[in-house]
């Protein structure tokens, strides 16, 4: 039988839990950061509720994600109805397990193929295009908002068929309110009806009233648009029943969510590195120049675009969205010389995974070049995890990678974005890894690029 790890245990008294979880709040990944420099990238962390492993090690996340990830199911972080992600999102795939995950995941998978989502693109670049129609040079913006915006437009139009320009801010509010609801600082018993409680009640209402009359309009027709939100509510089980619309609800707020909010926070940090790295952003231009010339991108680009898809990468290394992974062990678990116990929690940190000085070389740098093809096959193996790994692998991972990819493109070769001088722009890690406050910068018109017109003979 294997050991369990040593770690951090939460104190007995009250004063000294308190102080712990302010501490936690304050900074969540300096306290994570702080644990496992002092513990190890194997380590525990006991409170008065659950027992955690807190893994920043390539090996055992491979062994909980993939090798063993039959015997983990998500933590109840997600599955918690009263704190976690099920208040938000219900049963919805991010949230679900065993047959009933793997049956929706079968419904939803075949929407954001590879040869599906191909289809996307022309509707990525039209909504970034019109979106830069409203930019002028000079002009302060809330890039994160401007990002949030975007991508929502995009995933409603791209996966429901649906335009939600009209209802994109009370969206967008509601998402901040969400976030900000799943912080680890609320200890009162959850029928005490708080400020926050109270917030998070309407904004899921407000979520509620967007995605039900997506359901409803699709019923007044009742025909395949070929979309996901039609083959969500067409779809059959063995018995011939159908989801309701509770079900299709979990599925398309997890997708609305999850499908904006990653690619904006991936374009966030990706512009906010590029403004503090003008060498990398010089070399994204001379790429975007020589191969677009001006004009707007298109799928068959992407594949002349090796430095952009660098760039993408090298962000979501340094600033993962999805910068950790939560799972429960459903039995006894041996890993190498670790016993982890049924019911232990383990959140596996990519983010630090990413950042190990021990895994990558100059492991603090913004470094594109280390995703070059013959650099990218010698990375550490499992120690880059954007997209998580195994089983449970985003099943939106394209659909994002190709986003990000093509949105960069189309700003990146019309505008530079600068910081606003002195901002401190810091990380949020929240459900996803966000800039607190707001991203504030300056955006300036690049010269047009003269497009070479063949000599006349």
């Amino acid at each position: 039988m294997g050991r369990i790890a040593e770690g951090l245990v939460f104190p007995k008294s009250i004063w000294g839990r308190f102080k712990l979880m302010a501490e936690l709040n304050a900074d969540m990944l300096g306290f994570f950061g702080r644990i496992i420099q002092r513990y190890g990238k194997v380590t525990t962390l006991t409170t008065p509720l659950f027992n955690y492993y807190v893994i920043a090690d390539p090996d055992f996340a491979h062994e909980v994600l993939v090798t063993q990830a039959d015997k983990f199911h998500k933590d109840q972080l997600y599955k918690d109805e009263q704190v976690g992600l099920a208040r938000v999102m219900g049963n919805g795939l991010l949230v679900s397990d065993g047959e009933f995950w793997k049956r929706q995941r079968k419904l939803v998978a075949p929407a954001l193929h590879t040869k599906r989502i191909e289809a996307y693109a022309e509707t990525m670049v039209d909504y970034t295009d019109r979106m830069l129609a409203h930019w002028r040079d000079g002009q302060r913006l809330a890039v994160d908002h401007e990002m949030m915006t975007l991508t929502l437009k995009i995933v409603a139009k791209s996966l429901f068929n649906t335009d939600v320009s009209a209802a994109a801010d009370r969206v967008g509010a509601a998402t901040d309110v969400i976030q900000e609801a799943m912080k680890p600082n609320d200890v009162l018993p959850a029928w005490i009806p708080t400020r926050s409680r109270l917030r998070l009640r309407r904004a899921l209402a407000d979520l509620d009233e967007v995605v039900y009359g997506m359901i409803a309009d699709w019923r007044k027709t009742g025909e395949d648009r070929g979309d996901l939100l039609s083959m969500l509510l067409l779809a059959e089980d063995d018995e011939g029943q159908h989801m309701t619309d509770k079900q299709v609800r979990d599925e398309a707020v997890t997708l609305l969510l999850a499908g904006h909010e990653t690619t904006a926070n991936t374009l966030n940090w990706t512009f906010k590195l590029l403004a503090e790295n003008p060498e990398v952003e010089a070399k994204l231009h001379a790429e975007l120049d020589t191969m677009l010339a001006g004009r707007l991108p298109t799928l068959a680009d992407l594949r002349r675009l090796p430095y952009t898809d660098m760039v993408v990468k090298e962000s979501m290394r340094l600033m993962p969205p999805a910068y950790s992974f939560g799972r429960e062990a459903q039995a006894d678990v041996e890993i190498g010389e670790y016993s982890i116990p049924k019911g232990t929690q383990v959140v596996i940190f990519n983010y630090f995974m990413q950042r190990d000085p021990e895994l990558w070389e100059q492991a603090e740098r913004f470094m594109p070049e280390r995703f070059s093809a013959d650099n990218e096959k010698n990375l550490p193996r499992y120690a880059y995890l954007p997209f998580g790994g195994g089983p449970r692998i985003c099943v939106g991972n394209s659909f994002a990678a190709m986003e990000a990819r093509l949105l960069l493109a189309t700003i990146a070769q019309r505008y530079q974005l600068r910081l606003t001088p002195g901002q401190r722009v810091e990380a949020e890690p929240l459900i996803t890894l966000r800039p607190k406050g707001h991203l504030m910068m300056r955006v300036e018109q690049r010269e047009p690029v003269p497009v070479m017109q063949p000599e006349l003979a």
